[in-house]
Parts: C-alpha cells; structure tokens; sequence
C-alpha cells in the first residue's frame, strides 16, 4: 500500500511495530523510536504526518525528532493502544488516518470509525525497500584531453599552436585501405598506414586529442 500520494495521518503502534522479529536487516536491527522516526522522514511517509505512540516515557530512544515525526510518549496513566483509538475517535476526517499495528483490538475499533489499518510487517518492510533503495545518480565520463593537462604536454614538449596544426594535417592525410572483398576466409590483414617521425614522437594522450580536434 502507497499512501504517501496524498496527506495522510499515520500513528503507529510503536512497540507493537518494533517487536516485530525477523524483518530488519542486520544494519537496521535494535531500532529505537528515535531511528524510525529519522527513517520515516525519508521514506514514502515523508510527505505525511506521522505520530509514533509509544508507552511509558521517554529514554534514549527518543531523540531525534524528524520534521514530520512526533514521538508521542503516554506515561504511567495511559496506554499506547487506547491513546490510538482516541486520537481515531476524535477525529474529524478518520478515513484519513492510517493505523499501523497488528492489534486486534485496536484494528477492530478503528475500521469501525472509517479508518484504514497497515500491518506491522508490511509496514516495516516499506521503511527496509526505501532504505535499501540506491540513489540514481548520473556518472558523466570525461572526453578527451582536458584543456589544462594539453597544456601541460604542449609546455613540457616545447609544442606551440603552429606545432599542434602542422600534427593535424599529418594526421589527416593517415590512410587506410579497403580490405578486398573475396569469399574465402581472411587471415592476417594487416593495415598499413604512415605515420609521421613528429607524430611516433608524441605522447598517446595528445595524439588521440589531436585526432579528436580533426574530426
């Protein structure tokens, strides 16, 4: 299930989701609220308002608030489950709310009130796919002879532009012979070509430069 097209409300049955075993991967296992929240703020419910209800108070595992995440905490007086089902019952707009918990007793209120329900371990493995999903990212190759590396070759070969120019035209002027056609299999072709004593005496990466510019 994707709600993250639209504005939604999830409130999470916090422990209920993180008892879930046997989902995480080693590098997400042992999460705290803290980290779902940080987690939540990057995924597909970033968009979304998201309230973690957990019981008792806070402890470690409580910072790291994200901008959209609140970490709700019930105290001694109050479960996690029945602060779920009020927050469900005093809503105006309950369709818009996503539960996310594998209690029955909190599912059976909920969808009485017109709310939906997600399962705990569909939900985390959600959070697992947007984690583990690698960031496109677009690897440009350079081309040829960067400017400042040419002229590095050109000052330490004592090359100047009438050098380069002169380089071009022997390049040019390099020939390669059609192969004849015949039917029988050919062995050995070898293709000749001239090459200048200016050019043999140039680094590679220079020459393939200067054939590039003569394209």
């Amino acid at each position: 299930m994707l709600y993250s097209a639209f504005t939604m409300e999830l409130l999470v049955d916090t422990w209920n989701v993180l008892h879930q075993m046997g989902v995480l991967p080693p590098d997400l296992a042992g999460l705290g609220a803290g980290e779902l929240a940080s987690l939540l703020s990057k995924g597909r419910w970033s968009r979304d308002r998201v309230s973690l209800i957990c019981d008792g108070t806070p402890g470690s595992s409580g910072s790291g608030i994200a901008r959209n995440v609140e970490i709700i905490y019930t105290g001694g007086t109050k479960s996690a489950d029945q602060e779920i089902m009020d927050r469900v019952a005093a809503s105006s707009a309950a369709n818009r709310i996503v539960v996310v918990t594998n209690d029955r007793e909190i599912i059976r209120f909920i969808r009485a009130k017109g709310a939906q329900q997600l399962g705990s371990v569909e939900f985390l493995k959600a959070i697992v796919d947007d984690h583990q999903k690698p960031d496109k990212k677009i690897v440009r190759k350079p081309s040829g002879l960067s400017p400042e590396k040419a002229a590095e070759w050109k000052k330490e070969f004592g090359f100047v532009d009438e050098d380069i120019t002169n380089l071009k035209e022997e390049i040019s002027k390099v020939s390669i012979p059609e192969p004849e056609a015949t039917t029988t299999p050919k062995k050995n072709l070898k293709v000749k070509k001239t090459q200048s004593q200016t050019e043999s005496d140039l680094p590679d990466d220079l020459i393939n430069e200067a054939r590039r510019l003569a394209e």
